[in-house]
């Protein structure tokens, strides 16, 4: 075999430190993004906060918003129109300076920005329900004994108030100071039963459905019903076999009705009336607005205005100390680099919000409805990048709407029908499947089939599989389910 030495020339991407930051700080969530620059701040001394630091949060309101009506040929964004307005004097006289805010702005229920997020959002729900729960318990004389199993018994309890521990693992718990028997668990539980919200300590949904019936007035209409059903006939129910529960029972269609009508009014979960789940707040990255007919998108906030590079520090690359002016080149090029990231971070969010809001334009006065197909890919060629980087820029950035906060993913589905142009998007036949159930008469629901016929006839084209598993998706039972007690 004889050996030879070749000389070829390629190109390749070479990912570089400034490359790979900026590919890491565009995926980025705004909350993420905060603390990356509280970090760059304090480890960076080239880094400093501007005088402006909140001054460049876009003024939303929400009754502009819900005034704006989108035009069916409005044309699409420009760059031009998207334009960020310079923070006035006024502003800036009046922000908060971003160190002294402690966390970003957080979007209140009414579509206001506030500074001071909700500090409930911190709490242990199931700290909290167990604190009220020993704060009952604290009213009645319990003995050593009890006290300890009923500390045993609702430090077992989830953020839906029910028991998760059998007896035998309660004992283990208790192992170290006493051994009590089935019967002392019960009695401890039944009190730990009484003292809190009906349902509190149930050990299944049953018997939480249980101890609600039974907290009610004797006289309520249909809780007799109601108890033997959720007693003995929970998968007759769960099945919607009302026929069957009539024929269980020995009832009537209108004493049934009562029955099942007092069982929908029962809470399955009781421990989050106590300790409600933190409500998740979405601070949206770009707004959409319509201004003089046409649509606009801008960002809420210029993160790279918000911080600047400090060069009092460059004279200090004269220093005769090696080590010193190397510290300095390194951290003035590192804070040179992160700011160039938070710049193309917006910029890139930026061109990508607009190319989705030109392509998306009937979403702004139809919803859902009016999506049209769209891909990573197809967005990648609109815009000449890779399809990598649109994945970066839409990944836990949301866009506010007139019709409420998406997230960028939410804009995005595939086409039914084909390669025709006038193909759909799978958000919006769910869309469309999901208007026609809420509005189908209870007396006979539409089946999966019937649907597909029906969305085949309004230009959907899609199959009765495909509906069924749409309908999964969406956590809508089938037509047998659905068919209403009415109807019998």
């Amino acid at each position: 075999m004889k050996h030879a030495l070749q000389l070829r020339q390629t190109q390749r991407l070479q990912l570089n430190a400034q490359l790979t930051q900026s590919l890491r700080v565009l995926q980025l969530s705004r909350i993420e993004l905060d603390l990356e620059i509280r970090s760059a701040l304090d480890s960076n001394p080239f880094l400093e906060e501007t005088g402006f630091a909140n001054a460049s949060v876009v003024d939303i309101d929400p009754d502009d918003l819900a005034n704006s009506t989108a035009s069916p040929g409005a044309p699409s964004p420009s760059p031009a129109d998207s334009s960020f307005d310079a923070p006035s004097a006024e502003m800036i006289a009046n922000e908060t300076r971003w160190d002294e805010g402690g966390y970003p702005s957080y979007m209140s229920t009414d579509g206001e920005f506030s500074q001071e997020p909700d500090r409930s959002v911190w709490a242990d729900p199931v700290r909290i329900l167990q604190q009220r729960l020993l704060a009952e318990l604290a009213l009645h004389r319990l003995s050593p004994s009890e006290a300890l199993m009923a500390n045993a018994l609702i430090g077992c309890l989830d953020e839906r108030g029910y028991v998760t521990a059998s007896h035998l693992e309660v004992r283990a718990i208790l192992k170290d100071h006493l051994c009590p028997s089935d019967e002392e668990l019960d009695a401890v539980l039944q009190l730990i039963q009484s003292v809190g919200l009906p349902g509190i300590g149930a050990r299944d949904l049953r018997e939480c459905l249980l101890l609600q019936l039974k907290r009610l007035d004797p006289l309520t209409p249909g809780l007799a019903d109601a108890v033997v059903i959720i007693d003995s006939h929970m998968d007759l129910l769960a099945a919607h076999a009302y026929p069957a529960l009539m024929e269980k029972i020995g009832t009537s269609k209108e004493d049934l009705a009562k029955a099942i009508a007092l069982i929908q009014s029962l809470d399955p979960k009781p421990g989050e009336q106590i300790s409600p789940k933190p409500t998740e707040t979405l601070v949206p990255d770009v707004i959409a607005k319509q201004v003089e007919g046409h649509w606009t998108v801008r960002l809420t906030r210029r993160d790279s205005r918000r911080i600047r590079v400090n060069d009092s520090y460059r004279d200090y690359l004269k220093t005769p100390d090696a080590d010193t002016r190397k510290y300095i080149k390194d951290h003035l090029r590192d804070a040179q680099g992160f700011v160039k990231s938070l710049e193309q971070r917006e910029q890139t969010v930026l061109r990508v919000a607009e190319a989705i809001l030109a392509i998306q334009q009937n979403f702004m006065h139809s919803g859902d409805h009016g999506l049209k197909p769209l891909t990573l890919h197809n967005l990648a060629d609109t815009l000449d990048i890779h399809e990598s980087t649109v994945s970066r820029a839409i990944n836990q950035k949301y866009l506010l709407t007139p019709l409420g906060v998406y997230p960028l993913k939410h804009f995005f589905s595939v086409g039914l029908g084909g390669d025709t142009e006038d193909r759909v998007s799978a958000r919006a036949a769910k869309a469309r499947i999901r208007k026609v159930i809420e509005c189908e008469p209870a007396e006979q629901p539409i089946s999966d089939g019937a649907l597909a016929k029906l969305l085949g006839a309004e230009g959907i084209p899609i199959a009765r599989r495909t509906v069924a598993k749409y309908r999964d998706q969406m956590n809508i039972p089938p037509a047998t389910q659905r068919r209403g007690i009415r109807s019998l």
